[in-house]
């Protein structure tokens, strides 16, 4: 997975498959810069790459207050971030629940941030998707096929993309993804 291989076995989910993209910024840049790239929507921090996109350091905007627009973000960044790699189980996070880890290989190029979910979290997230189901199919027992078409149907609702929602199906059902 750090590379770009399949992954085997029934160990995940794993943080690089919920690694979402973050905002970037080059070590020759400004703080003038990151501020613009803090405007976009839902973000919250800059990561400073280098070269190949080397996590070199993080941004985020407590840090850039009161710094001047023409101050390099080398002065300001926190160096070097601590990373998970792709292959690390989101179970094994449940510590860091409510944070954001910052994926990266294993020598150090940015894969993505990924949101650590609690036991708790996941309890909601689950008891909202059987409320969802009784609102939709009422008293009636839905078949295999309906409900898995009302599954899927709701991951790319909230985001997720056809391919992600029939790999995510596929594991649900025990399958391997296709």
């Amino acid at each position: 997975m750090a590379y770009g291989l399949p992954v085997e076995g029934d160990d995940g989910p794993f943080v690089g498959e919920q690694a979402d993209p973050v905002p970037t910024c080059r070590a020759d840049q400004t703080v003038a810069d990151a501020r613009n790239v803090l405007e976009g929507p839902d973000a919250r921090e800059v990561v400073v790459v280098a070269g190949d996109d080397l996590a070199v350091g993080l941004v985020d905007a407590e840090r850039l207050d009161g710094a001047a627009h023409d101050t390099p973000l080398l002065d300001v960044m926190a160096v070097v971030p601590s990373s998970v790699r792709p292959s690390v189980t989101v179970g094994s996070l449940a510590e860091r629940e409510g944070e954001r880890a910052l994926v990266t290989t294993s020598d150090g190029r940015l894969v993505g941030v990924a949101a650590v979910k609690g036991q708790q979290q996941v309890e909601q997230e689950l008891d909202s998707l059987m409320e969802a189901v009784r609102e939709q199919f009422g008293d009636r027992e839905p078949g295999t096929d309906e409900l898995h078409d009302f599954l899927r149907d709701r991951l790319i609702d909230e985001g997720r993309s056809a391919e992600e929602a029939d790999r995510l199906m596929a594991e649900l059902a025990g399958e391997s993804p296709s």
